[in-house]
């Protein structure tokens, strides 16, 4: 009988701790609600309507403003553009900054100088950046231009049989304007990644390395069989953060190209064309359609990114140490 006043005692105190806990998050959930899931909600209900920011009625259409968007030639050539700048930026933005750490890990003096050289442009701002790089990509004075030009009268200089350089069109080519947001996007956001990618090299633990330099493994195999196996989680994490913020490319192409979104529209992109029709052409209902096809494929790209690599052990597999 003795036992039972103890039994509710411990109940009374796990409810009070339960309702404590709900005490400390609920000014948090409050917020989220307020600023984060009402306005998921709302703009999905925009997007059901003909939603004009000076109409005095918005009518209900449904799924139309969706069917407008896929049948939409400029929707179309920004979805394009915006899949052709990730498949740019995602794997050789995550190559260049694995590389980076890789050759950063080895470092035993000024580490700390380097980490914050290559990290320094994630901290600037985009506008700043992007104002920067157009002056780099300028065809008649942009210092891109003229080292190339430096270099290949250098190399024919000693007897190389190279033509005369012409100045590269980076910005006013159709054909040049993607790769060159891709190239200014890699330098800008390489040593977020590099941080991330350093970390988790630092967590690997020695006695792998070790085990596989007794077994008489090389560089290259203990990578492959030690470091890169272990490292799948931290590549999840960096591949799912870049394609997120590779499919929301905006501040780029909005200040390197005006509304005209580059020759040929070769710089418009969803985010850029989202924001054109939203607040610019004031087709609020149009620009949340747009929003929320964006969502939806950038969240069948992340489940898959999910499957793929999240479903497998993060220790190194009997095959990868027999073959270290």
């Amino acid at each position: 009988m003795s036992v039972l006043p103890h039994r509710r005692s411990a109940t009374r105190s796990l409810r009070d701790d339960g309702w404590a806990g709900v005490l400390f998050a609920l000014p948090h959930f409050a917020l989220f609600t307020v600023f984060v899931l009402a306005p998921v909600v709302y703009g999905f209900y925009i997007s059901l309507h003909r939603w004009h920011i000076l109409a005095k009625t918005h009518p209900l259409i449904g799924l139309g403003n969706y069917g407008a968007a896929l049948s939409d030639d400029v929707f179309r050539i920004a979805l394009w553009n915006t899949v052709y700048f990730v498949v740019l930026v995602v794997p050789v933005g995550n190559l260049v900054s694995l590389l980076l750490a890789l050759g950063l890990a080895g470092v035993r003096r000024f580490q700390t100088f380097y980490k914050i050289s290559y990290y320094l442009p994630v901290v600037i701002s985009i506008a700043v950046v992007a104002v920067l790089w157009r002056w780099l990509y300028n065809t008649q004075i942009g210092l891109l231009n003229l080292y190339l030009e430096a270099v290949v009268g250098g190399l024919r200089s000693i007897g190389l049989p190279l033509p005369a350089f012409e100045p590269l069109p980076w910005l006013s080519n159709p054909s040049w304007v993607m790769p060159s947001i891709a190239l200014l996007s890699i330098w800008w956001g390489a040593g977020g990644n590099m941080v991330l990618y350093l970390a988790g090299i630092n967590n690997i633990p020695e006695d792998y390395h070790e085990a596989a330099v007794i077994d008489g493994a090389n560089s290259w195999q203990r990578f492959w069989a030690v470091t890169w196996p272990l490292l799948r989680p931290t590549t999840l994490f960096c591949l799912v953060f870049s394609v997120l913020g590779a499919f929301q490319i905006f501040g780029q192409t909005y200040v390197l190209f005006a509304p005209g979104s580059g020759p040929a529209r070769s710089g418009l992109t969803l985010a850029l064309y989202m924001y054109q029709q939203g607040f610019s052409q004031y087709e609020i209902g149009y620009g949340a359609a747009i929003a929320y096809l964006l969502f939806a494929l950038v969240l069948i790209l992340t489940v898959i990114q999910f499957r793929l690599l999240s479903n497998r052990d993060d220790e190194p597999s009997q095959a990868n140490r027999r073959t270290a």
